[in-house]
C-alpha cells in the first residue's frame, strides 16, 4: 500500500514539474496574425524605419496553446514611405509586423508579410486642371482678340493658370487610421519558450 502511496506520488510530482517546466513551442511560417492600428498612419510624414504600436485582435495559437492573446501589443514597422509630391510622385506606404507581446508577457521580433499601398496618380487631375485652363484661355484669347495668333496666347496663358491650379491641388496623401484592421502572415518560424 505505502509503495503504491509513493508511487502515485511521484507520478503526480513529476507531472507537475512538466507542467512547470517551461517548454520551447515554434510558432511556423504562415501563422496568420491579426492586428489593429493604434495609432494613424499618414503618408505626409511617415518615416521608414517608424515604430508605430498596434495590438493583436485575434490570439495566436502554436501547438493546440495560446501564445499571444487577443488585445496583446504589437509593434508595426514602417519599411517604405514617400510623401505625394504636388505634380507627380504618388504616396507610398508599406509596412510590416516587427513584434508581439506573449502571453506570458514577453515581447519577441517577429518578420511577416508587408502590407503595401500606392496613393493616387497625379496624371488625370494635372490633365484636368491644365486642359480646362487652357480652354477656358483659348476662348477668352479668341474673344479678345479675334485671331489665331490671340486664341493661341490664351490658350497658353490658360494652361500655365492650370499647372499653377494643379500644384495648388495637387497632393494625394493618404492614411492608414487607427483602429484599421490587417491581416499578415509570419515570413518565418518564430521559437519560443513559455
Amino acid at each position: 500500500m505505502k509503495t503504491r502511496m509513493l508511487t502515485f506520488l511521484v507520478v503526480i510530482l513529476a507531472s507537475l514539474a512538466a507542467f512547470a517546466a517551461p517548454q520551447t513551442i515554434v510558432i511556423p511560417a504562415g501563422t496568420a496574425i491579426h492586428i489593429k492600428l493604434k495609432q494613424t498612419i499618414d503618408t505626409a510624414n511617415a518615416k521608414a524605419g517608424q515604430h508605430v504600436p498596434a495590438e493583436l485582435t485575434q490570439p495566436v495559437i502554436a501547438g493546440g496553446r495560446t501564445i499571444a492573446n487577443a488585445g496583446s501589443a504589437a509593434s508595426v514597422k514602417i519599411t517604405a514611405a514617400e510623401a505625394s509630391g504636388r505634380m507627380g510622385g504618388s504616396a507610398k506606404l508599406a509596412f510590416r509586423i516587427s513584434s508581439i507581446t506573449l502571453a506570458n508577457g514577453a515581447h519577441v521580433d517577429v518578420s511577416s508579410t508587408s502590407y503595401a499601398r500606392e496613393g493616387r496618380a497625379h496624371a488625370k487631375h494635372n490633365a484636368k486642371y491644365i486642359a480646362g485652363a487652357g480652354v477656358i484661355g483659348a476662348l477668352a484669347g479668341q474673344a479678345i482678340g479675334g485671331n489665331s495668333k490671340s486664341t493661341a496666347k490664351g490658350a497658353a496663358i490658360g494652361a500655365g493658370v492650370g499647372v499653377g491650379a494643379a500644384a495648388a491641388t495637387g497632393k494625394f496623401d493618404f492614411k492608414e487610421p487607427a483602429g484599421e484592421h490587417f491581416v499578415l502572415k509570419l515570413r518565418s518560424a518564430v521559437t519560443v519558450t513559455m
